[in-house]
C-alpha cells in the first residue's frame, strides 16, 4: 500500500471517528436532561448534577472529536501532496 493511499485511509477513518464519537454523549445528555414529573428538592439537585456531568462529558468528547477531525484533514492533505508531487529530475 502506498503512502498516499495509507494517509487517505487514515484520514477518512479519523474523520469518521470524529463524526461518530460525540453521538453517545449527546444521547446521554438528551436522556439525562428529561425532568422528573413530581421531583423532590433532593431529586432536583441530583438531576442538576447529573445533567452538568453529562454536559461536561459531551464537551470533552466534542474537543476530542475536533482534534480527530484536524488530524484527519491533515492526513488527507498529506495524501493529496504525496499524490500530486512531481518526481525530481536528477542530472
Amino acid at each position: 500500500m502506498s503512502r498516499s493511499r495509507l494517509a487517505l485511509s487514515v484520514g477518512v477513518l479519523l474523520l469518521l471517528a470524529s463524526c461518530l464519537s460525540p453521538c453517545l454523549p449527546l444521547l446521554q445528555v438528551a436522556g439525562t436532561s428529561l425532568p422528573y414529573q413530581d421531583p423532590t428538592p433532593e431529586m432536583l439537585q441530583q438531576h442538576a448534577a447529573n445533567v452538568a456531568a453529562a454536559e461536561r462529558r459531551l464537551a470533552v468528547c466534542v474537543l476530542v472529536a475536533a482534534a480527530l477531525a484536524l488530524l484527519g484533514l491533515a492526513a488527507l492533505v498529506l495524501a493529496y501532496v504525496w499524490r500530486r508531487r512531481r518526481p525530481t529530475m536528477s542530472a
